[in-house]
């Protein structure tokens, strides 16, 4: 299996899912014309992925903006991600916000009271 790389644009995020380590990367703007077509990629490596994960898997999403279809795509990830959890393998996400971003940071926390995945959340600051 082959990691996932997908380099992101000014509307769809990177994508970098590393195999070998765990970490697992989805930075930017999540705003797709079509998110079905952007995402089902990601959810089909991901179904291989969780046949046979890392011992540890660390999600970072850092995204300044993502719309509500995007939105019920990463929950759907996540509870993919966490089917991995409840095996002996551990998950946990590194949800990064602007710290001016409230929005931000309570959709992070609406996601974690959903899931059974461990959060940490990181302010971050710009210039």
């Amino acid at each position: 299996m082959k990691s996932l790389i997908i380099e992101g644009t000014k509307n769809t995020p990177e994508i970098n899912f590393d195999v070998k380590t765990g970490k697992f990367s989805i930075i930017g703007n999540s705003i797709p014309e079509d998110v079905l077509s952007f995402y089902t990629p990601i959810f089909r490596w991901l179904e291989d992925y969780i046949a046979n994960p890392c011992p540890i898997t660390e999600l970072s999403i850092k995204l300044s903006y993502f719309n509500s279809a995007s939105s019920k795509t990463l929950l759907d990830i996540l509870n993919m991600l966490e089917a991995v959890n409840d095996t002996s393998a551990k998950v946990f996400v590194k949800w990064h916000y602007h710290d001016l971003d409230e929005d931000m940071l309570q959709t992070g926390k609406e996601f974690e009271s959903m899931l059974s995945i461990p959060f940490e959340f990181i302010a971050y600051y710009q210039d």
